[in-house]
């Protein structure tokens, strides 16, 4: 395992998956990152990352699971499939007891620049975090392709899926 070291203002020493938009890297063995990337960030944007309350909640349909995050008036959704992580690579948490949280690593990155711009960790809520794991599950069980799900919800107004999937507070 390798150390990487991450400082706000710094060049983002990770691969980068979302350039424009939002990555939901979760259950690897590396832990759980949201990777947000934006090119040319202005300063409300950077703060609205690092300060405003973190929502969350999660769309599925048939074998997708769909991401939607709220930082302000920022959203994003991010589609999730628990079935590309190679097997040795995966890590899925056992819920021992009803108030388990998810962690959850922010990082925004300045695509135009490659400079990490935002730092934050963040938890789901208990119930999020059970039916985050649930719906994986499922997911991991289900062999259709998730594309003409994914392709269904990308044609929805990003606002309006915020609103579907009905975003709720997560914990600092």
């Amino acid at each position: 395992m390798n150390l990487v070291t991450l400082s706000r203002g710094k060049e983002y020493p990770l691969p980068i998956r979302a350039h424009e938009g939002a990555a939901a890297n979760f259950l690897t063995d590396g832990g759980n990152l949201l990777q947000i990337g934006m090119p040319n960030l202005v300063r409300t944007e950077v703060r609205s990352i690092r300060q405003d309350p973190m929502k969350a909640d999660i769309v599925v349909d048939g074998p997708l699971i769909l991401w939607v995050f709220q930082f302000g008036t920022l959203i994003f959704d991010a589609p999730f499939d628990a079935r590309i992580i190679p097997a040795h690579a995966r890590w899925l948490p056992d819920i021992e007891n009803d108030q388990q949280r998810l962690a959850i690593e922010v990082h925004l990155v300045d695509t135009a620049t490659n400079v990490l711009r935002a730092l934050r960790h963040v938890t789901l809520s208990p119930a999020l975090t059970r039916r985050f794991l649930i719906a994986v599950q499922d997911q991991l069980a289900d062999p259709r392709d998730s594309t003409p799900f994914l392709r269904r919800w990308n044609s929805i107004a990003i606002n309006q899926v915020a609103t579907l999937a009905q975003v709720e507070r997560c914990g600092a």
